[in-house]
């Protein structure tokens, strides 16, 4: 008995299966280009921090960043004082990439945003994903 397998490659994800067995879904990270894996990581650390999930938050850092906190306990005391009264309301993201390193520019029209919430916040490329570095 002879099987006919396929795969397909698109929007981010390898589609591969053979004919007598179920598709088999696999995130193909290397698909996306560096901007839009940056922007992703960026979204998903200003969505934590919106949340006021800390652990979230946390795990986008760079261990520098990690080390200078000290301790997800003292991060998260962090966010909560930063974000006290705040109504995140995030409008626009763009980032920019050289090679490993990133800038990301984040619009909040939350009018208790700080000053230098929209300046550019570094972000480097270590261990196969972006980390937020800027700390």
């Amino acid at each position: 008995m002879r099987r006919t397998c396929i795969s397909i490659v698109g929007l981010g994800l390898i589609v591969a299966g053979c004919s007598s067995e179920e598709p088999v879904l696999v995130s193909d990270t290397t698909s996306d280009s560096p901007e839009a894996a940056l922007e992703a990581a960026a979204n998903e650390l200003n969505s934590a921090m919106a949340a006021r999930d800390a652990g979230a938050a946390w795990t986008t850092y760079s261990q520098r960043c990690k080390d200078i906190f000290g301790s997800p306990e003292v991060f998260e005391m962090m966010l909560e004082a930063n974000y006290k009264d705040r109504n995140p309301d995030i409008r626009e993201v763009t980032v920019k990439v050289n090679g490993s390193s990133g800038q990301v520019v984040t619009v909040d029209e939350d009018p208790a945003a700080t000053a230098d919430s929209m300046k550019p916040r570094t972000w480097t490329f270590i261990d196969g994903r972006w980390q937020y570095d800027s700390c």
